[in-house]
């Protein structure tokens, strides 16, 4: 009889990525992880399973490894706005399998990526109808449009009008979407005396990620109707012959 070594079960697991830092939503991410039975003894049915990418069965099994035998395997993953957001995101992936005793053997790595750098920018837009012409009672609509310009989501997004209360019209949206906004205004005497109304609607938010967006603004014109002074006098007498 010859006894051989004790079992000793191990796999190791190795993980990059193609890119690193830097990048941006929708950006393509490759992984390339490399299984390897680092042990004295067969590891069976091997399966990987990973944090944050849903594999392929393809991708998972990884099947037999004898000892000093490896397998490589590639996934990729697209960065999402939430990952800009969070400013890196990292993942472990898993090799799980048996050994001749039926054992759990297993290994794991992990890789992190960092993203681009947070700018949060916003932009606001402001029409009027009608934009002329207007008098005493007139009513006047204004359309406010904020946009989201940056490259992270913003939050508790408030707008400011000096002739409008805008106190309960919040925004918050990730990069590239946009809220609009409608709220409407009546001339008045003093308007109308003024020749126009000049008001502006300003926009600030707070960023999910490094500095908060400077605060946007835009100014609208409406001008009144065209100036009629006149004087109507009468006269009477109390008595006249």
């Amino acid at each position: 009889t010859v006894n051989t070594n004790e079992i000793d079960a191990d796999l190791t697991v190795t993980k990059t990525a193609s890119k690193t830092s830097g990048v941006a939503k929708g950006d393509e991410i490759t992984y390339t992880v490399v299984v390897t039975n680092s042990g004295n003894v067969t590891v069976t049915g091997i399966t990987l399973d990973d944090t944050l990418v849903t594999l392929t069965d393809a991708q998972k099994a990884v099947g037999t490894l004898a000892p000093g035998e490896n397998k490589t395997i590639r996934y990729t993953y697209t960065v999402t706005q939430a990952n800009v957001d969070a400013g890196s995101f990292d993942n472990t992936v898993t090799a799980t399998g048996k050994d001749p005793k039926n054992a759990d053997v297993t290994g794991t790595a992990s890789a992190t990526v960092t993203t681009v750098a947070a700018s949060a920018e916003i932009s606001v837009t402001k029409s009027a109808s009608p934009t002329s012409g207007v008098k005493v009672g007139d009513t006047v609509t204004y359309t406010v449009v904020v946009k989201n310009t940056g490259n992270v989501t913003v939050k508790a997004g408030t707008l400011e009008d000096d002739h409008a209360d805008l106190s309960s019209r919040t925004f918050a949206f990730t990069p590239g979407a946009e809220a609009t906004f409608t709220y409407t205004y009546v001339v008045n005497q003093a308007d109308v005396d003024a020749g126009s109304i000049v008001n502006t609607v300003k926009a600030n938010a707070k960023a999910e990620r490094g500095a908060d967006p400077e605060e946007d603004n835009q100014t609208m014109q409406v001008t009144t109707e065209t100036a009629k002074p006149a004087l109507t006098v009468t006269k009477t007498a109390s008595q006249t012959s």
